[in-house]
């Protein structure tokens, strides 16, 4: 059987999507070269796995259940606009984590121990919890109308989110667009 691409993350309110959705529209407009991504994907992610075996899978989804034995439910507001590896080379553009920042990293951290005792690779950088919106491989628009959108969305509106449950995701490619499936829920207290 084929591997299964696979990640842990937390999904956001509908609130959360359609700031996002308004933003990745006018990120789409800036530049041909910017490649959005889905309103029904959007998603922050704790942890990638990569390829997984599926016979792997329950082990995962028990260490995500592990890793959120004790932890209650929290809220986060996510807004502005930020990009990896900065702003002034934009490669992946984000929406931040304001409230719950520190939350969230504990969550992340977590996850990241538990997978590590399965042999996944630990995360040796500082957590950045981001909310993915695009992606851009060969900017060539204009740089001064992406300036404008990172003016005008920081910090922007804030939106809320209950993080409530950890989801862990398998990710399919289907002509050329990104289908997730859940292959474990963990509900926080």
């Amino acid at each position: 059987m084929k591997p299964l691409r696979t990640f842990i993350a937390v999904n956001v309110s509908q609130d959360t999507c359609r700031v996002a959705g308004r933003l990745i529209k006018q990120l789409a407009a800036v530049d041909d070269g910017v490649r959005t991504v889905q309103n029904q994907n959007l998603h922050i992610t704790l942890k990638f796995l990569g390829e997984v075996l599926v016979e792997e899978t329950p082990a995962i989804c028990n260490a995500v259940e592990r890793a959120c034995e004790s932890l209650s439910s929290f809220e986060i507001s996510c807004g502005g606009l930020g990009a990896f590896p900065e702003q002034d080379r934009p490669r992946t553009l984000w929406l931040g984590v304001h409230q719950g920042q520190q939350e969230m990293r504990a969550l992340q951290h977590r996850v990241d121990q538990e997978t590590q005792q399965l042999g996944y690779s630990g995360e040796n950088r500082l957590y950045v919890p981001h909310l993915t919106l695009a992606r851009i491989r060969h900017f060539q628009g204009d740089p001064e109308k992406l300036q404008q959108l990172f003016d005008l969305y920081n910090p922007g509106p804030l939106t809320e989110t209950s993080v409530t449950e950890i989801i862990t995701y398998a990710s399919f490619m289907e002509r050329g667009l990104p289908r997730y499936e859940v292959l474990g829920r963990t509900k926080l207290k």
